[in-house]
């Protein structure tokens, strides 16, 4: 009897520590593919090291040997005597690069002198340089939105328009928003004036959608419907709306909305 008391007492033994043995195995194991985890990332960030240091050294050399060819070509000219061809190409290769650099600044320049113009107010100078910039290759939406403002001064709405649209054409594209519900607003204004009404609404719609509580394309939407659409259902809905979100004119908006009501 005592005997089967013993073996008991052992079975039971070997059943509760075998759980404890089996977790100390597993913490074993996950030290150890931590240790080696850790290694392989010391070894892979020395190996990074390593190539920068390497790509470093090479930037070096490449720049050390550009500079002396640079230093040889200068006293074989001071010579008379003809450059090698691989001095040849780097003196070409530093006089485009030259030449670059001075284009860029010479357009740094030139914005600045018509961003001085507009800042000013002085629209016809701002068009002529902001203008120049455009046939040296000056891509900004920017320059296209000034453009526009300039020749809406000029009353030439059909090239503010056409500026205005290559506005948003490149902000739309690079994923712009800022300024695009302003383009729009400004957009939809000119195409009312020249009696464009649907192009106006789709702007109009456009700047709305992009930005809820733009109150400004409200107004002028509620204007569109009501003066050349007359969509009353419709004026009412904008200037609700414009009300709303506490436009600035709220008061004459309220009086026209009741002369809309009375029709």
């Amino acid at each position: 009897m005592n005997r089967r008391l013993l073996q008991g007492v052992l079975v039971l033994f070997c059943l509760f520590a075998l759980p404890s043995g089996c977790k100390k195995d597993k913490a074993d194991r996950a030290k150890e593919e931590l240790k080696v985890e850790r290694k392989k990332r010391e070894e892979s960030s020395e190996k990074y090291k390593e190539v920068l240091q390497s790509l470093a050294e090479e930037k070096k050399r490449a720049e050390n040997l550009e500079r002396v060819l640079m230093e040889l070509g200068e006293r074989l000219e001071k010579q008379g005597k003809p450059l090698p061809a691989e001095v040849g190409k780097l003196r070409a290769k530093e006089k485009e690069k030259e030449k670059k650099e001075a284009a860029e600044k010479g357009v740094e320049k030139l914005l600045e002198l018509g961003n001085q113009f507009y800042s000013r107010g002085n629209y016809p100078a701002a068009r002529e340089v902001y203008s120049s910039a455009l046939e040296l290759g000056v891509n900004d939406p920017t320059v296209y939105m000034r453009l526009g403002k300039c020749c809406v001064e000029a009353k030439e709405y059909d090239k503010a328009i056409s500026f205005l649209e290559n506005a948003v054409a490149q902000l739309k594209e690079k994923g712009t928003q800022e300024h695009l519900c302003s383009l729009y607003n400004n957009l939809g204004w000119l195409y009312t004036e020249k009696k464009k009404f649907k192009e106006a609404e789709k702007t109009y719609l456009e700047a709305v959608k992009l930005d809820p509580k733009y109150v400004n394309a409200y107004y002028n939407l509620g204007l569109l419907y009501d003066l050349h659409l007359k969509d009353e259902l419709g004026a009412i809905e904008c200037f609700e709306r414009y009300i709303e979100l506490k436009g600035e004119r709220s008061s004459s908006v309220k009086k026209r909305l009741a002369e809309i009501r009375q029709r």
